[in-house]
Formats: C-alpha cells, sequence, structure tokens
C-alpha cells in the first residue's frame, strides 16, 4: 500500500496541470475500478489514468454516506454528463496528442477542405428578406 502511494505521488500532474472538469463524469467501458488511496482524490485517480496504459479518461466520485471516493478509469473517452459530486478529465497521453494536433498546420487534404468550405460559405453582405 505504502508503495502505492508513492507511486501516485511521483505521478500527480502538478497543480496547474490537471485538467478537470468538476461536477461531471463519463460512462462507457471502465478498465480499472479503485477505491482506497487511488480514489482519495480527483488528482490520485487522474495519476492512476497517466499509469495505466489502457486508459484514456478517468472519472472521481466523491463518497458517500457509507460509500468510500471512487475511481474509474476508462477505455475511451466518451463525452461527459453533469454529476454533482464527480470529476473527470483525460488521460495525460490523450491530452497532449490533443494539445498537438491543435497546435500543428493544416495538412493539405485539410487546407483543400478548408478553402473549399470557404468558398461555398453564402456571402453576408446580402439583406434580409421581408424588411
Amino acid at each position: 500500500m505504502l508503495a502505492l502511494a508513492l507511486l501516485l505521488a511521483a505521478a500527480e500532474p502538478a497543480p496547474d496541470r490537471l485538467q478537470s472538469l468538476d461536477g461531471f463524469a463519463r460512462r462507457g467501458a471502465v478498465v480499472a475500478r479503485l477505491d482506497g488511496l487511488a480514489a482519495e482524490t480527483a488528482r490520485t485517480c487522474a495519476s492512476a489514468c497517466g499509469l495505466n496504459a489502457q486508459c484514456q479518461a478517468w472519472t472521481w466520485r466523491e463518497g458517500w454516506i457509507g460509500q468510500a471516493s471512487r475511481c474509474d478509469l476508462h477505455a475511451m473517452a466518451l463525452t461527459p454528463a453533469p454529476h454533482p459530486g464527480a470529476a473527470t478529465g483525460l488521460s495525460p497521453s490523450l491530452a497532449a496528442r490533443i494539445d498537438a494536433a491543435i497546435d500543428r498546420a493544416p495538412d493539405d487534404r485539410e487546407r483543400a477542405a478548408l478553402d473549399e468550405a470557404s468558398r461555398s460559405r453564402p456571402s453576408s453582405g446580402g439583406s434580409l428578406a421581408g424588411g
């Protein structure tokens, strides 16, 4: 148990790097369902996701009376839905891939599609009918 605590602490994202949606949860295929120390906080849940190669997203749910907090590691990053008392986020590897894709320039095929879309867009200089 001490080894898990040390591993999770070492893998914890920096406070400014943890990106989570508070008040939201994800559903879908669960790679692992953790409780105890790994489910202590949203931060430790995110760390556990970063240590699992199959994890694409995580959801942490706070405990209720008689029920411990829970951490679900998801195989896919489905769209989050509102869920009071929960937090969800993406795995560090998926978040890094998204960030890299945002920063890259469009390739030739994407540039051609963007050009076509801008040419087919109606001009905004016309007048409104009926007025």
